[in-house]
């Protein structure tokens, strides 16, 4: 079976409210991404290359038949671009998936400091 490495930080999180879009992951495993993350004030973050926070995210394996329906999900290419970008593992390691780059952040966008959606969102 063909797959993919996504790199997901919001609501694709385990837990989070889309994560249904990743029930038939082959493996997903905590890492961090280096960047910004905001809160554009629409219920989702974005995620930028620029900064320097480190941003906790997930590495999920999913079939490469599941990726249109992510890719659907968050508005690719309109609302969000798609690259290939490094992560970090827990084990210090590093790994490559895509990550999704909101092209054009809201006015009322505001960065989390602390990196982390569920956090932020979840206290």
């Amino acid at each position: 079976m063909a797959t993919v490495k996504l790199i997901v930080y919001g609501t694709l999180l385990s837990g989070e409210r889309n994560h249904h879009f990743c029930r038939n992951a082959v493996k997903i495993t905590p890492c961090t991404v280096i960047g910004t993350l905001y809160d554009t004030g629409c219920g989702f973050p974005a995620f930028q290359m620029e900064g320097n926070t480190s941003v906790k995210a997930e590495l999920i394996e999913i079939p490469i038949a599941d990726w249109a329906a992510v890719d659907r999900l968050e508005g690719y290419p309109r609302l969000y671009d798609r690259q290939l970008f490094p992560c970090t593992l827990p084990d210090g390691t590093t790994d490559t998936g895509w990550i999704y780059i909101m092209n054009t952040l809201p006015p009322m966008a505001t960065v989390i400091k602390s990196g982390d959606w569920k956090e932020y969102r979840h206290g």
